[in-house]
């Protein structure tokens, strides 16, 4: 498989190219991680050895290499999802437009705010056939103060028509309760979706869980691909 680091329109990203890979995987880190971080690389690599899909993984703003020198650790300013996700969803349209020799984007995976961030994201790319979100719904906690995001998210959730949605969540999440979870999913409107729960912290992300993620994107994606 090749690996590289790519930036197009001032965003960097990694990309993980296994041979004959025909389609794209998006795949959105959680707050305060990077896509190079060493959680992420792995999920990358496997993913991408997984599906068979080239996956990349773009640093967030404020985030890796977009992160200012000066930022202070933890600290999240209000509104600060619902103001930069427009920002995100072009960051991703220009990453995935550089890669198009590759192939289209045919799946989407965010991880907590990679989860906030897709729902737009699949919202605006209408080649995803499969999206997943890991720890994701509306959040109360987790320092995030953000009023317009619960709306951007139930409107971005009412446009997936064109994808198979599945959520995955942990029961014991202190950003994403379990309440929220169901109201957000209850608000998705897609070709199919799905919500499943493991035992659990907002970080504990299971083996199973993964591999659960990467089975529905092969099965969904492949009728994307030529």
């Amino acid at each position: 498989m090749h690996e590289e680091r790519i930036e197009n329109g001032g965003v960097p990203a990694r990309l993980y190219r296994p041979e004959g890979a025909t389609g794209l995987l998006l795949l959105g880190h959680g707050g305060g991680y990077s896509k190079d971080g060493t959680r992420f690389v792995r999920l990358c690599r496997r993913y991408a050895e997984a599906t068979g899909l080239a996956v990349a993984c773009i640093d967030a703003i404020a985030h890796g290499e977009r992160k200012a020198k000066d930022a202070v650790p933890g600290s999240l300013p209000r509104q600060w999802h619902s103001t930069n996700s427009p920002q995100m969803v072009r960051d991703w349209q220009t990453t995935a437009h550089a890669l198009h020799e590759i192939g289209a984007p045919v799946a989407y995976v965010g991880f907590s705010m990679g989860a906030l961030f897709g729902f737009p994201t699949v919202a605006a790319m209408p080649s995803i056939r499969a999206a997943v979100f890991v720890v994701s719904g509306y959040p109360d906690g987790g320092g995030i103060d953000d009023e317009p995001l619960n709306d951007l998210l139930t409107d971005s959730a009412s446009h997936l028509q064109h994808a198979s949605v599945l959520m995955l969540n942990t029961t014991n999440d202190h950003i994403f309760p379990v309440p929220g979870v169901h109201r957000l999913f209850h608000a998705i409107h897609a070709a199919g979706k799905q919500l499943t729960f493991w035992e659990g912290e907002h970080n504990d992300w299971s083996d199973e869980m993964i591999t659960t993620s990467e089975s529905f994107i092969t099965n969904r994606a492949a009728d994307a691909q030529p």
